[in-house]
């Protein structure tokens, strides 16, 4: 019993982070209908920021942490406004963003590992949390994975709300409907386009910051969060914030749970199908709303 607590308490901490990965994707695709396909690397980035200004300059973690989101963001822009914006303005290339962030995260990976090289690194956790594990009772945890738990779900609720009771937030819906209909109502789809992609870095930024203590950051460290992401968004339903949590959590526990028995290759075939059972029942998802517009 106390071996399977464990096991659900690590596979929910994994799970948020996963839903984390998802929902960053979800932030950059809704007013744009693009995968950012160097989200993973942006959240890896976070994570070796952290490295260098807490671990390696001794920053306070406040101060890093706000560091690391101006820098990823900036690199978020960077990203839209060189591999996203020149496409999506060309009717017959709007695809083309598949390859072009595809080539931009090749890009920020290999330039991470000449610059930092392949060894993790550690990463203080958040304030006054620790990574050593408490008992209590038939439980065993650590303070910072109830903090990554806590932190998912709270900053999900927060996304939420912004887009459901801001201007802002429903200027963005208004551009994911109808992108010229919004414009003619003086929405400008150029703005929120930049500023999606911004705070989806930025988030991602976060992603990284918090999941570096339990993880170690490493340049590897972005792929893996990404492609879990990407099956908690198939899972959940694109577009879907609270779909992307529980098909994350649900993912971290089967991945978890499944570790007592089977070899790594035989989790990631289980994750596999699961995937696919839930896409034949459910092809938009849990969450997913085929032919549901909203504005």
């Amino acid at each position: 019993m106390d071996d399977f607590l464990a096991l659900l308490v690590s596979g929910l901490t994994q799970g948020a982070l996963y839903a984390m990965a998802a929902v960053s994707l979800n932030i950059a695709y809704k007013p744009t209908n693009v995968f950012n396909m160097a989200q993973g690397e942006l959240l890896m980035l976070g994570a070796m920021f952290a490295a260098g200004l807490m671990g390696g300059w001794h920053w306070p973690w406040l101060l890093a942490l706000a560091a690391v989101l101006v820098l990823v963001g900036a690199m978020g822009l960077l990203v839209e406004r060189a591999a996203v914006a020149p496409l999506i303005r060309n009717a017959a290339q709007h695809h083309g963003w598949i390859i072009s962030t595809l080539a931009f995260s090749i890009i920020i990976v290999n330039a991470s590992d000449r610059i930092w090289g392949s060894d993790p690194r550690a990463v203080p956790p958040v304030p006054g949390t620790s990574i050593e594990t408490v008992q209590a009772g038939a439980l065993s945890f650590s303070t910072a994975q109830l903090a990554v738990i806590v932190l998912a779900i709270a900053s999900i609720a927060g996304i939420e709300w912004f887009y459901k009771n801001t201007l802002a937030g429903k200027a963005v819906g208004a551009v994911a409907e109808d992108r010229d209909g919004a414009r003619l109502n003086g929405i400008n789809p150029l703005k929120l386009t930049i500023a999606s992609f911004v705070g989806a870095a930025m988030y991602s930024a976060f992603t990284g910051v918090i999941a570096a203590p339990l993880v170690l950051a490493s340049t590897t460290l972005g792929l893996g969060l990404l492609v879990k992401g990407f099956m908690a968004l198939a899972i959940g339903g694109v577009g879907s914030n609270w779909g992307a949590l529980a098909a994350g959590l649900m993912i971290g526990c089967v991945e978890s749970l499944s570790s007592v028995n089977a070899t790594p290759g035989y989790r990631q075939l289980l994750l596999l199908g699961v995937l696919l059972a839930v896409l034949l029942v459910r092809p938009y998802g849990f969450f997913g709303r085929p032919g549901v517009r909203e504005v």
